[in-house]
């Protein structure tokens, strides 16, 4: 897996280019991976890893990612300006 630092930077450049959803996450699921490709850090999520879902406007494809990459990803889209309410983690 990437370093942190490489993560964050994939991260900033890809809420840049409106890859990954600032604001539009409604619902994030979380359980084990069945070898899903990180929509973050673009590395395989292998088992017994677990895989984080994002689930907003992009339904039905779920945007998904390492537990790592998922609270890099929060963090940065609330630096952005994204509300602390726009994730419902269950």
């Amino acid at each position: 897996m990437k370093s942190e630092d490489v993560i964050r930077g994939l991260i900033q450049d890809k809420l840049s280019g409106g890859e990954l959803p600032g604001d539009d996450c409604s619902k994030v699921l979380g359980g084990t991976s069945h070898g899903e490709i990180c929509d973050a850090c673009g590395d395989p999520i292998v088992s017994p890893q677990l895989v984080m879902e994002c689930i907003g406007d992009h339904f039905p494809r779920a945007i998904v990612f390492h537990v790592l990459c998922f609270y890099l990803w929060d963090s940065a889209r609330r630096a952005r300006g994204a509300g602390p309410g726009s994730c419902d983690v269950r």
